[in-house]
């Protein structure tokens, strides 16, 4: 009997860590709902022109993303949530063309209506930090959440 009491309290801790980490993931996800305008854009040490940077939204409706530019719809992913890892973790999983249902790996921090997402080229590791260097294959967006029009 005493042998398997060290089992049955590593089963009851992995599963309270899973549910805290599920618990997380949910509470992160809750907090991305809805539409984020882009205020900066840096892919692989280049920085997108304003004029371009400020026509690009990400809308998020449970667990699926709907990128546009200019209004019009030019990607959709499914997003995959680990606030457990630090820095935070997401994987972005496209809906269609050549890189449908692959995942890309990036990292993640929500302050507020801030969300600043760096994400990895396709098939390449997770960035560590929050920067696009050039030569580094890794695109560095910050967002701010639109404003809601109060009805009248």
């Amino acid at each position: 009997m005493r042998g398997h009491c060290p089992r049955a309290s590593l089963a009851v801790c992995l599963c309270a860590g899973l549910a805290v980490a599920q618990g997380a993931a949910k509470e992160d996800l809750e907090k991305q709902q809805g539409t984020w305008v882009a205020v900066s854009f840096r892919r692989d040490g280049q920085d997108t022109p304003r004029e371009i940077v400020r026509t690009i939204t990400r809308t998020v409706e449970g667990e699926h993303v709907v990128w546009k530019r200019d209004g019009k719809s030019f990607a959709g992913t499914a997003l995959v949530l680990d606030p457990g890892q630090d820095p935070k973790a997401i994987d972005v999983i496209a809906d269609g063309g050549p890189s449908r249902g692959k995942r890309v790996l990036g990292i993640y921090k929500i302050d507020s209506n801030k969300l600043t997402l760096c994400m990895a080229d396709l098939d390449q590791p997770r960035p560590r930090q929050f920067q696009a260097e050039k030569g580094s294959g890794h695109t560095l967006m910050v967002f701010t959440r639109q404003e809601t029009r109060a009805r009248p």
